[in-house]
């Protein structure tokens, strides 16, 4: 979330998830962030109850896609728009409440859609790197509907119950710690907060007056969370800290300096198949991606030219 009240938190990837790219790492941090202004700006979300699941309150915007709820530069936010913001963050983020990641979705696509509107006045849009990064990633995009739904018919119910039975059920859960997190812009501002913990400060009472996370309104209070849930960075120290520890010096992450406090530890009891599914489905996928790029590889015209390459003029009039 990019602002002040929303830290970017990373999902750690295997590197086929990384071709999938059906997770996103936002910034290289610990929350994806989003501008804490977002409540004030008269954003309401859906009427969708508290009590529904991430998913069910996606779904529910993917229902009415093309509604339209701001409009910046005289481009359309919709709901689709902040439905696809909310997928591209981490797992981690279904822990806030669903109008507030709303809100500071929307804010995050409108600041977008504005920086955008910004680089086309300024012809940033016509710059050949820009171009050519443009292309780079619509074409990351086609490659993860490609996998997506190449490899959809793979996830059945049967095949997700024989995962399920032959490597979750029996098992227990992966470890889980309950952390704090204090992000700040600056490794002296972390540092000199640091000083002030060891001092015996309160850790929620800082967090609440200095962190530029979502999470200050709740004391740092990030729940319980697996070390595949955070950015490698954090997650390292997180999982390496004892109950009441706090890490001794400041942690780079991104473009932000985070302090952390473990709280507690937990190992849950094996998941049931319906809360292990999305992890189950992921799987499949994953195991499905090496063979449909070797047939992807196979049915087209690949030349390489090896390290010193050709010029793309030569190359286009052979």
């Amino acid at each position: 979330m990019r602002n002040a009240k929303a830290g970017p938190r990373a999902h750690l990837l295997s590197s086929a998830m990384v071709l999938l790219a059906l997770s996103i790492r936002i910034a290289g941090t610990a929350f994806a962030q989003t501008p804490a202004s977002a409540t004030n700006l008269g954003l309401p979300p859906p009427d969708i109850a508290a009590t529904a699941s991430l998913s069910a309150a996606l779904a529910e915007l993917d229902r009415s896609a093309g509604t339209v709820v701001a409009e910046v530069g005289g481009q359309s936010v919709t709901w689709g728009d902040i439905a696809d913001a909310i997928r591209a963050m981490p797992p981690i983020v279904s822990a806030i409440p669903f109008q507030k990641l709303y809100q500071n979705a929307t804010v995050q696509v409108m600041q977008q859609k504005a920086l955008v509107k910004l680089g086309e006045t300024t012809g940033l849009d016509k710059d050949p790197v820009v171009r050519r990064r443009m292309k780079n990633a619509a074409e990351q995009l086609m490659v993860t509907e490609v996998l997506r739904r190449s490899l959809a018919p793979n996830i059945t119910d049967k095949a997700l119950r024989a995962v399920y039975d032959g490597v979750i059920a029996g098992q227990p859960g992966p470890d889980e710690v309950r952390a704090r997190i204090i992000m700040t812009e600056s490794k002296q501002q972390s540092a000199d907060l640091i000083s002030r913990l060891q001092a015996g400060e309160d850790f929620g009472t800082l967090a609440q007056k200095f962190s530029a996370d979502a999470t200050a309104g709740a004391g740092g209070d990030l729940g319980y969370a697996r070390l595949d849930m955070l950015a490698p960075e954090i997650g390292a120290v997180v999982f390496a800290l004892g109950v009441g520890q706090i890490s001794a010096f400041p942690i780079r992450s991104g473009e932000y300096w985070f302090i952390v406090r473990v709280d507690g530890r937990r190992q849950p009891s094996t998941p049931g198949f319906e809360e292990a599914k999305p992890g189950l489905e992921r799987d499949i996928i994953h195991a499905g991606v090496p063979e449909l790029m070797r047939l992807a590889l196979k049915q087209a015209d690949v030349k390489y030219h090896g390290l010193t390459g050709r010029k793309e003029a030569d190359t286009a009039s052979k």
